[in-house]
């Protein structure tokens, strides 16, 4: 029997975030725009604007650890704690810290997962 492809695309970008039932009400996640609107080709964009440095890093951290291998993910902030320790944690989730861009009122991080 033929395996069903979910018509989600979030589900099919993190699939561990949904078959582990994480809630991500009231976080703003939404696929990324095609390049050449974002830069650094993100496949996955995590809106952060407004929210505090401890529950970014934690949503950061599932979403990280459920992200397919070759997947860019976009990470907006507003909240400098939160920009700061971001590249550091991205080598425990097997991803590369592509870029850290400052807007006018916020940070776009940009990280790739490599590994499995």
């Amino acid at each position: 029997m033929a395996r069903q492809e979910s018509s989600d695309p979030l589900k099919h970008l993190l699939p561990g975030m949904f078959a582990r039932g994480f809630d991500l009400s009231g976080l703003k996640v939404s696929v990324a725009q095609p390049a050449p609107a974002n830069a650094y080709g993100a496949d996955l964009q995590l809106d952060f604007l407004g929210q505090t440095c401890l529950r970014t890093n934690l949503v950061i951290k599932r979403v990280l650890a459920s992200m397919r291998p070759g997947l860019v993910v976009e990470i907006v902030s507003d909240n400098l704690s939160a920009v700061e320790t971001i590249p550091f944690m991205l080598p425990g989730h097997d991803c590369v810290h592509l870029a850290t861009v400052h807007l006018d009122d916020c940070w776009k991080i940009f990280a790739k997962k490599v590994g499995a």
